[in-house]
Formats: C-alpha cells, structure tokens, sequence
C-alpha cells in the first residue's frame, strides 16, 4: 500500500511541471504572452535583424516615419513594431522566425481593468510559405500536436493550451503564410468590449 502510494505521488510530482507548462501563455523565442509593455520595451531584447533594432510603438513620435498611425498612450490597444535608426531616419526591421526574416509582423499590447500596464496580448507575423512546414514542426515538437482545419483552400493548424494560442494560416497558393499569437482573456476582453461600443454607437444613433 506503501509502496502504491509513493508511485502515485512520484507520478504526481513528475506530472505537475507538465501541467504548469500548459496553463503558461506561449511564448515566441522566450518572448512571453502577457508581458508588460514597460518590460517589454526596457528589458526584452528585440527578436528582429539587425542587430540593435529597438521596439518602436504606435505611441512615439518614431511610429509615424514606419507608416504607423500615432496614438495616444490611453489607446484600448497600443501596436509595437522592431525597427533601426538609418541615414534616412527609421525603418522597419524584420522579426526572425524559424531562422529566417518575416515579411512583417505586429505586436499589440492592451490594459484590462486592473493593470498597471499593457499587456502583451496578441504577435502576429507573415513568413513565407517555405518556412511554414518547418515552423509548424517546431511549434509541435515544442507544444504537442495542433488541431487542423480547412476551408476554401485554407488551412489553418492551431496549437492552444488553458490561457493561450498559436494559429498557422497557410493557403496552398500563396506565398505567404500568417502566425499568430493570441492571449485568450484579452482577447475575449477586446472583443467584448469592442461589442459593447458598438451597441452603444447604434443606440446612440439618430
């Protein structure tokens, strides 16, 4: 009886990294789901090339040199892009996915109620389709096996866990494929939130 009991416990503390690996937000290349926009900017180096690309958000005076529109810092979503300082002012750098420059990517932070400060709460980035197979064999060997869904010549492969997701939109024609990082609460948060001013604007309407 002993014995019985010390296995399950042995199973049980074995089993127990395994299961707060999956309550974790995803991550890209240690870059974490839910980090805040303070941190991010101040202590996580950029996962762009070249070398010393900084963040550069929709909330600087730098943003309207990469074609980004200024916001306020009060914005309900505030978008973050890597770039380098050039002869010519700033331009955008390439974030590194699976060895390789994205085309382009986005990073988009947001407070709820409660927060300090934004959140990290959805990256997005367009890779080519060359990459997409090898990319989406990275993310399995990393987060098990993803859920497959096709339509319309799409196909989309979605790795989830209990807080977050990774979806890899991939058309067989195209170029191009697109992943994305979503924090699951925010992301309901937004949409509720979104859902609500539009209600209102329609009640509001003459």
């Amino acid at each position: 009886m002993k014995r019985t009991f010390l296995g399950c416990a042995f199973l049980v503390c074995m089993a127990m990294p395994a299961f707060a690996a999956a309550q974790k937000p995803f991550d890209f290349r240690g870059l974490r789901l839910g980090i805040s926009l303070d941190a991010f900017r101040h202590e996580e180096p950029a996962r762009a090339t070249p070398p010393g690309s900084v963040a550069v958000c929709d909330t600087d005076l730098e943003a309207a040199s990469l074609g980004m529109v200024l916001r306020d810092a009060h914005s309900l979503s505030i978008a973050c892009k890597w770039a380098h300082r050039t002869q010519n002012g700033w331009s955008e750098s390439l974030a590194v996915v699976d060895g390789a420059p994205a085309r382009d990517h986005v990073l988009r932070f947001m407070a709820m109620p409660g927060d300090a400060s934004p959140r990290l709460y959805r990256m997005s980035f367009v890779i080519d389709a060359r990459v997409a197979d090898d990319f989406a064999q990275a993310l399995s060997s990393k987060f098990g096996t993803s859920r497959v869904e096709r339509a319309n010549g799409y196909q989309t492969r979605t790795w989830e866990n209990a807080a977050s997701s990774i979806t890899l939109e991939a058309n067989g024609a195209a170029a191009s494929a697109r992943v994305i990082y979503r924090l699951k609460a925010y992301e309901a948060w937004l949409r509720d939130t979104t859902d609500r001013w539009r209600l209102a604007a329609v009640h509001d309407a003459p």
